[in-house]
């Protein structure tokens, strides 16, 4: 049903890459991972992979960009339908399965994502709720890091060659070229943030990231609230 694709350059995120892909309750799924950094051993990422089902590694070189990357995880794919999980944020057990949902009852949506999600300031264990103005409906963008796609959107869009913005830009390409983009609600996800990671994509301070969001509750519990 999905293929799931995630590019790191971090070898600490291995434990959260598997345990992300293994929780997923959808039945029919494959995870392929790219390494995206030299100094990574692929041996042991091969050898973690092994207790799995469906996954596969591949190496690329670390001048590689991100979007060439999941340009080639893509190319990997088995299934009709893409998803691009981040190698830090959490996908709850029923992500997937929601999202699929979605594909089977409206056959006219070729991209699916969330336009607002939650946030999980891990240093000060809030959690916050990164609002748009769109949930369950079509939308012109979604969050990079809840990106899902039938494959056969490539046949007309590629993910440009570029080391930030590449996501944002496929979507742009996508509504031009006709691609429907739907916003479901934002539950099943939470961006992970902590301010002494200085590796995070998107370049924003924990502290201007916290001032835009709302309902921010103090918590060590955020999955009984985000699980749906």
């Amino acid at each position: 049903m999905i293929s799931i694709i995630t590019c790191t350059n971090r070898d600490h995120m291995m434990e959260n890459i598997f345990l992300n892909y293994s929780s997923q309750t959808i039945e029919n799924k494959e995870l392929i991972i790219i390494l995206n950094n030299d100094s990574i051993n692929l041996s042991r990422w091969i050898g973690k992979a092994a207790n799995y089902s469906n996954v596969s590694v591949f190496q690329l070189p670390e001048w590689y960009t991100a979007s060439e990357c999941k340009m080639f995880a893509s190319q990997q794919a088995s299934f009709d339908y893409i998803a691009k999980f981040d190698d830090d944020d959490y996908y709850a057990p029923n992500y997937l399965k929601s999202i699929w949902s979605i594909y089977q009852t409206n056959k006219e949506v070729d991209i699916i994502g969330k336009s607002t999600v939650y946030v999980y300031f891990q240093e000060s264990n809030y959690l916050g709720i990164l609002h748009s103005s769109k949930e369950n409906q079509y939308t012109n963008r979604v969050v990079d890091s809840t990106l899902t796609f039938k494959k056969d959107v490539l046949s007309k869009v590629s993910f440009i060659r570029s080391k930030y913005g590449s996501d944002a830009k496929f979507q742009k390409d996508c509504i031009y070229n006709g691609f429907n983009i739907y916003s479901t609600d934002r539950f099943n996800h939470v961006v992970f943030r902590n301010e002494h990671h200085n590796d995070h994509t998107w370049k924003i301070t924990d502290q201007q990231l916290m001032n835009a969001c709302t309902d921010l509750i103090c918590t060590n519990d955020f999955k009984s609230i985000i699980h749906r």
